[in-house]
């Protein structure tokens, strides 16, 4: 998955509108990085979104050690409903999934995610 980090929401949505028809319409070849799966933010909604307690989180699920929800947060020492509220926005944006086996509710990360802006030299 890839975050990309954009001034402005309403530019970079005519770019892919435009696109998107054209490709539609058969006038230009789909191509593999565009259609990869990327979440648009701009600055501020990237740091909302991104709170050092959710890179904590996101770290520690990664690593694929957890349970459940409330071992995570055992984990983190913080409140279960914390860790829940913002697993849930997490599995909204898509980075993280939720496997539910029985009672339990693990969550897990699919794709690792990446930042191109930050890793081009």
């Amino acid at each position: 998955m890839k975050i990309e980090i954009v001034e402005g929401l309403s530019k970079k949505m005519k770019g892919d509108n435009a696109y998107v028809k054209d490709a539609i319409a058969g006038k230009t070849r789909i191509l593999g990085k565009k259609a990869e799966k990327t979440i648009v933010m701009t600055p501020e909604i990237f740091a909302k979104v991104f709170s050092p307690q959710r890179v904590k989180m996101i770290l520690r699920i990664e690593k694929n050690r957890i349970k459940n929800i409330y071992q995570l947060a055992k984990i983190l020492g913080r409140k279960y409903e914390a860790v829940h509220r913002d697993i849930k926005l997490l599995e909204g944006f898509g980075i993280i999934k939720l496997k539910k086996k029985d009672r339990e509710v693990k969550p897990f990360i699919e794709e690792k995610i990446r930042l191109p802006e930050f890793l081009a030299a």
